[in-house]
């Protein structure tokens, strides 16, 4: 409202541009319309407020400035002339000391001259009796060996012990000679004033003190009293800076009120995009509020608007200012409630809300006054809305499941055509507002539905598997919206449905497969002890058994790719089913096609494990030995099973050093490790702990893998590394089950490369699995490992299909 209070006259401000709105001006104030409000300004008022503009800046920053130096003057003056004070007193004590010093000795002399005997006592009652000593003084009168005989005051406590546990410095002041000497010397730890006469005859002395705790006793009286009254002028000065500080606080508040007042209103009108306008029917003229001319894009400016500049503002199809000015003048209208458009100064068009109400004037001249209202993000808002809701119909209508949304009180408030197409409705008969009762009478039924439980449907939300009569599947899920409503989606899953039976269909041919590889497999052993009963000589068995072994091996590699086939086939509809290649899915099915994958692939693990366990059992794996850095392939391994290790919340340590280079084949060492850091992981319990290290030992290469697992039982560690062995512990069972082959595929790639592998356990302490590679190693070094490991998995090989019945 700063512009509206900048037309008021005489510096009327908010109140006359309200008087002007309720139509209470004088006709002598009709010029703030004109814009001449400014006209009656005093220049004496003028200077006064430059004045109040630089007063805060000289009461901040000169008047604090004057009282400090008026404050430390004072008190410097205060402390300089107490000082003073405090130098000249003991310069007249001094001077007063040695004068009793003087008088002391004359004394002392007169009575030696006399032929007096000296009497300590009656000496210090003449001193007394003569009035010429301080009140304050200490006479001490003394010995040759320094004891005290006598004193003033009388009857004193040091009467008796030695002066030197009462004077600091006592050779000092025994050394002093008869003329008079002043000393500062201390006396009981007090400063004292002190000088020394000697007594005749003996060597004795007498001994004036005048301490300062009762010399300076009446200047410290005086300065306590300086520093009270500094302290009460300090306080009296700061009151009145600090009141004066108040007082012009409170006077630049009240005289920045009305400015501020004005600020907020016109913030307001700017944020809300509100302007304030008075349109003065009879003359012709408009008074806007600055607000109002932001709306437009126009500078703002004082005074009136003619009616000539206003009316080409309006849109011509929104009627004209002409139609409301004749409208008010006749009398037919006494309020304007309209939405219009006004061209901005850029040339762009914004939407304009008018609320007025027709006020006539003092005078009886009508005023149409109110506000004007930017209403344009309105209306585009509403515009998107409605762009919004056709694009939603549309899409729904686009989707390829059948949809269907009620309210509340379950009334059909939009579907798609595919939801009529499926269930033979027509559009009459599922209009927005049918009953959902009535369309469910008319529309077609499932011959078969089946109801869904699961953990995966949110509160309010279920799930119905419905075969149609034209034999489709249909996964109809419902849920309650937030305002009441119901939501209605069936997808099609004929399709999963179709796949789900071919997967039942493989499954049972694979269980066939296997049935019949264990009838193979045990014609195979009936044959085996056939021939061993008949062959005599051990060489001829052993011959015989690795030929058998060896067809078994190619057998069961054979059937190995036979099975992958039907598998891939399992694991790529699968996939397409989880990746919604031909459609959305429930997330229940979503989660049967999870759990066929990811069996699929744990077969398929399991048949290539299978495949690679035959082709080392055949002899027919070729290694490709390159130099190699293992430490690297440990740490690449360790940031493979670092997931597995964090969500069992096992501890994994590695001890590896930065390079070391052996001579090995780059994929089977890197399976090695991987195998058995894996199966460590795997058995060790949660909050357990995992430790590999890796060391050059002379010139083989040291693996040694330790875990705090269960441990393994005595009497399966003989068997343990054989094909398709899994040690049977109370322990394990919770464990996930596998094929047998990780830790015998490790041993035998050791032993191909020529090394060795050890495994030691204890129940309940856990496992180490160490392993030695040799650094450097030639292709004849290979071969004759190759040799030792055929002759050392002879006997193994006999049993290998029965253990391969039982992994199948």
């Amino acid at each position: 409202m700063r512009a509206d209070a900048s037309n008021a006259p005489n510096g009327e401000g908010l109140l006359a541009w309200i008087g002007h709105l309720t139509g209470r001006r004088s006709a002598g104030k009709d010029h703030a319309l004109r814009g001449d409000g400014n006209h009656g300004a005093n220049p004496s008022e003028h200077k006064f407020d430059v004045w109040l503009k630089l007063d805060p800046i000289l009461a901040r920053r000169v008047i604090p400035g004057l009282v400090l130096l008026f404050l430390v003057a004072l008190g410097v003056t205060r402390l300089s002339m107490s000082f003073g004070d405090r130098v000249t007193m003991l310069k007249e004590a001094r001077r007063d000391t040695a004068a009793i010093a003087m008088l002391l000795n004359t004394n002392l002399s007169l009575d030696e001259a006399k032929g007096v005997k000296f009497d300590a006592e009656t000496f210090l009652a003449t001193l007394v009796t003569a009035n010429v000593l301080p009140a304050e003084a200490v006479v001490l009168v003394t010995n040759r060996d320094g004891t005290i005989l006598a004193s003033l005051p009388a009857k004193d406590s040091r009467v008796g012990s030695s002066i030197f546990d009462h004077v600091s410095d006592p050779r000092e002041l025994m050394a002093s000679d008869a003329g008079g000497h002043v000393l500062q010397i201390g006396l009981d730890g007090d400063e004292a004033i002190a000088t020394a006469a000697k007594l005749p005859g003996d060597g004795g002395q007498i001994n004036f003190f005048w301490p300062h705790s009762t010399l300076l006793a009446a200047w410290r009286q005086d300065c306590a009293m300086k520093v009270s009254l500094f302290a009460l002028t300090a306080a009296i000065l700061l009151l009145v800076l600090i009141a004066y500080f108040r007082q012009s606080r409170r006077a630049e508040g009240f005289s920045g009120l009305c400015a501020e007042t004005q600020h907020r209103i016109d913030i307001a009108l700017s944020r809300g995009k509100c302007g304030l306008w008075d349109w003065d029917v009879a003359r012709g003229q408009m008074y806007w509020s600055r607000s109002m001319y932001e709306i437009l894009g126009m500078e703002p400016r004082d005074g009136v608007m003619p009616f000539s500049e206003v009316a080409p503002l309006m849109h011509r199809e929104d009627g004209g200012l002409f139609t409301i000015a004749r409208n008010v003048a006749e009398g037919k209208a006494d309020h304007l409630d309209q939405v219009f458009r006004m061209r901005r100064a850029d040339g762009s068009y914004v939407w304009i809300r008018g609320c007025a109400k027709v006020v006539p004037s003092a005078e009886g001249e009508l005023h149409l006054i109110g506000i004007a209202v930017d209403v344009s993000e309105q209306l585009e808002l509403a515009r998107q809305t409605n762009e919004a809701n056709h694009r939603l119909k549309n899409t729904i209508e686009q989707i390829s499941e059948t949809f269907l949304l009620c309210d509340s009180e379950d009334r059909v408030v939009i579907s798609n055509s595919i939801y009529r197409k499926t269930f033979g409705l027509s559009e009459d008969d599922i209009a927005p507002g049918t009953p959902l009762d009535k369309v469910m009478r008319k529309a077609r039924r499932p011959i078969r539905s089946i109801t869904l439980d699961g953990e995966d449907l949110a509160p309010g939300e279920s799930a119905v598997e419905a075969q149609m009569p034209d034999g489709r599947w249909l996964l109809i899920s419902s849920r309650r919206a937030a305002d009441g409503g119901t939501v209605w989606v069936g997808t099609d899953i004929t399709q999963i449905k179709h796949h789900k039976t071919l997967t039942q269909d493989s499954r049972q041919k694979l269980l066939a497969t296997i049935a019949k590889l264990e009838v193979a497999t045990a014609d195979a052993e009936r044959k085996a002890d056939q021939l061993s009963e008949l062959n005599l000589r051990y060489v001829a068995e052993k011959d015989r058994a690795e030929r058998a072994s060896r067809a078994k091996t190619a057998f069961l590699a054979n059937m190995s790719h036979e099975l992958r086939t039907p598998l891939n086939a399992i694991l790529g509809f699968s996939d397409i089913i989880r990746q919604r290649t031909f459609g959305s899915i429930s997330d229940k099915y979503g989660e049967y096609v999870d759990d066929i994958f990811m069996s699929g692939n744990h077969l398929l693990r399991m048949i290539d494990d299978i495949l690679q366990m035959a082709t080392i059992e055949s002899g027919r794996l070729e290694l490709c030995c390159e130099a190699i850095d293992f430490g690297d392939i440990v740490r690449r391994s360790e940031a493979l099973i670092e997931p597995l290790a964090r969500k069992k919340n096992v501890d994994l340590f590695i001890e590896a050093p930065k390079q070391l280079s052996l001579l090995s084949d780059r994929r089977a060492s890197s399976q090695v490790v991987l195998n058995l850091l894996s199966n460590a992981v795997k058995f060790t319990p949660e909050g357990g702990e995992v430790r590999l290290r890796l060391r050059q030992i002379g010139d083989t290469a040291c693996l040694t893998i330790a875990d705090n697992g269960p441990g393994i039982p005595r009497e399966a560690l003989a068997s343990l590394g054989l094909p398709f062995v899994e040690v049977e512990s109370e322990l394990l069972r919770s464990k996930s089950r596998g094929t047998g082959l990780g830790i015998a595929i490790a041993r035998a790639l050791v032993r191909l490369h020529g090394g060795q592998m050890r495994i030691t356990s204890r129940v309940g302490h856990g496992t180490v699995v160490s392993l030695r590679l040799p650094l450097n190693q030639t292709r004849r070094d290979r071969r004759a490992h190759r040799e030792s490991h055929d002759r050392e998995r002879a006997p193994a090989l006999r049993e290998m299909p029965n253990k391969l019945d039982r992994a199948a």
